[in-house]
């Protein structure tokens, strides 16, 4: 009965030992760990490829590489701040954010295994809610200017190791969030000579409040519409597609049209940030998208982007390696990707 009783207790001390070495190990070897989720990756881009016949196993082998990548950074990050408490409620939406991209397009084709194409639908209006709600609540409660996608970017390894004092160095002060006075810090008085200096208004100095560094004068009208119109882009979309129908052009100017609108008015906005800019360039690509989703596939892009690799792979060498199979995948491709007008 002991032995019985024992065995769970054991087995739970020794899943919780083997997560506390797996996290001691990520944390000590970066580099390698990054080499393995690169060859993790790449190797399911040519597994994704071979069971396109099951699409299930593909989404999943797909999603597995982001989720550890980004299991792993956290790994990283609080290995690098001991001190720093549990994720504060923007944080979690951001994971869950990321989550959610990682691993919409397998939730949406095991819906359809289990209920068919209506439980398909169904899944993917359930998720973009989320989203959008979500994403609403980091625009409106912490006055984030862009969302971006992923809403946690992949940690920079290599830029980390290279600052051996962690994620970022310490903050000399923080300013009060009603007074705006600056105070000094504890660790940055006992690191650092006495000086009767003031410290300054710098990235050294954090100011006592939740969000990002825009405040809400800094969250122009402009970029809060700009915003907002991007966000709520799918709902749109969605409601306009079950109204119209998948083949009227509709949807499909609709999201043009809010995509090209958004993008405009960020456009006249100086004041964005290095990775506010990166996001607009990847939206700003992503308008190219637009050749491969229904009706424009269908009635203008179709037959000439296949053209397009019949005439690659018969003249550059070697391009037929590349090229057929991206003509062989490129309907399942377009039928369980490129339909979604996801922020």
């Amino acid at each position: 009965y002991n032995l019985v009783m024992t065995s769970p207790i054991k087995i739970k001390l020794t899943l919780e030992q083997w997560c506390e070495q797996y996290k001691r190990w990520i944390a000590k070897n970066p580099n390698l760990v990054s080499d393995i989720e690169s060859t993790v990756k790449y190797v399911s881009f040519f597994t994704a490829g071979r069971l396109n016949s099951s699409t299930l196993a593909s989404e999943f082998v797909y999603s597995l590489p982001n989720l550890m990548v980004l299991f792993n950074d956290q790994i990283i990050k609080a290995s690098r701040n001991p001190e720093s408490k549990l994720p504060s409620l923007q944080s979690k939406i951001k994971i869950w954010l990321t989550i959610i991209d990682y691993t919409e397009a397998l939730f949406e084709v095991s819906a359809k295994k289990l209920w068919g194409e209506a439980g398909r639908w169904f899944i993917i209006a359930l998720i973009q809610m989320l989203k959008v709600a979500m994403r609403l609540v980091l625009v409106f409660r912490y006055k984030e200017r862009i969302t971006l996608t992923p809403a946690i970017p992949p940690l920079n390894r290599e830029k980390l190791n290279e600052n051996n004092d962690g994620l970022q160095r310490p903050k000399e002060a923080f300013s009060l969030k009603r007074s705006g006075k600056v105070v000094r810090t504890v660790r940055s008085s006992s690191s650092q000579p006495r000086t009767w200096t003031p410290p300054t208004s710098s990235s050294s100095v954090e100011t006592e409040e939740l969000g990002n560094n825009a405040t809400i004068d800094s969250l122009k009208k402009s970029l809060l519409i700009a915003e907002t119109l991007y966000i709520v882009k799918p709902l749109l979309h969605l409601g306009c597609l079950s109204v119209s129908g998948p083949k009227n052009w509709n949807p499909w100017l609709l999201s043009f049209i809010i995509d090209l609108t958004s993008l405009k008015i960020f456009s006249q906005e100086p004041t964005l940030n290095r990775e506010e800019r990166e996001e607009l360039c990847r939206r700003r690509i992503g308008l190219l998208l637009y050749i491969l989703r229904s009706p424009f596939y269908d009635n203008c892009s179709r037959m000439r982007i296949f053209y397009m690799l019949e005439t690659i792979s018969k003249t550059v060498p070697l391009a037929r390696l590349i090229a057929e199979p991206i003509a062989r995948y490129l309907p399942h491709w377009q039928n369980t990707y490129f339909y979604m007008w996801s922020s």
